[in-house]
């Protein structure tokens, strides 16, 4: 996958589904205002497109964001699978159960309204002890926030300054609160 390839576009026949080996590739839809909708952020394991294995179309946009490789799982051979094997339906299940999870804290995550809890939120549900260190630029960071870059860039020189976060580069940590303090 080249960075800017397009795997599908909306409305697209669903022949596939994929599994992104390394790279990364977005799932986004626009809005009536233009702007672009990062639905998911597809890694390196991660599987996409599944919610088109009983569909005709696909119903978004896929764009390799990070050069890297997809495995491509044609629709009927995974049908065929998922009915013929119980093994492998199980574990199929068990993957997107995972996804499902991992939706539903980004929607939760989205649902807050200061984009200072949006951004503890994605610490303490992504990190290890408040830690993480990302996998992406800040401007795409602020889009998986529902922000602007410049908002994102303020709300975290302002955590830093009040003490609440350490960033050096790409590692940010979230600092212990005090029994005082509110984060």
């Amino acid at each position: 996958m080249v960075k800017g390839r397009y795997i599908f576009h909306f409305g697209d026949e669903a022949d596939a589904v994929y599994r992104v080996l390394d790279g990364e590739v977005c799932l986004t839809r626009f809005s009536p205002e233009g702007g672009e909708i990062v639905l998911y952020r597809a890694r390196e394991g991660d599987f996409f497109a599944e919610a088109s294995l009983f569909g005709t179309h696909y119903h978004c946009d896929a764009i390799c964001t990070r050069p890297g490789r997809c495995l491509s799982l044609p629709v009927k051979v995974l049908r065929h699978c998922l009915s013929s094997n119980p093994d492998f339906a199980m574990e199929w299940i068990a993957i997107l159960s995972g996804n499902l999870r991992r939706q539903r804290a980004a929607q939760e995550r989205l649902g807050l309204k200061s984009l200072r809890m949006r951004v503890i939120h994605y610490l303490v549900d992504h990190g290890k002890q408040g830690r993480v260190e990302l996998d992406q630029p800040i401007i795409r960071w602020a889009v998986e926030l529902g922000a602007s870059h410049e908002a994102l860039y303020r709300t975290l020189a302002e955590m830093e300054r009040e003490g609440v976060l350490q960033r050096q580069g790409q590692i940010l940590t979230l600092m212990q609160r005090q029994s005082n303090s509110p984060v």
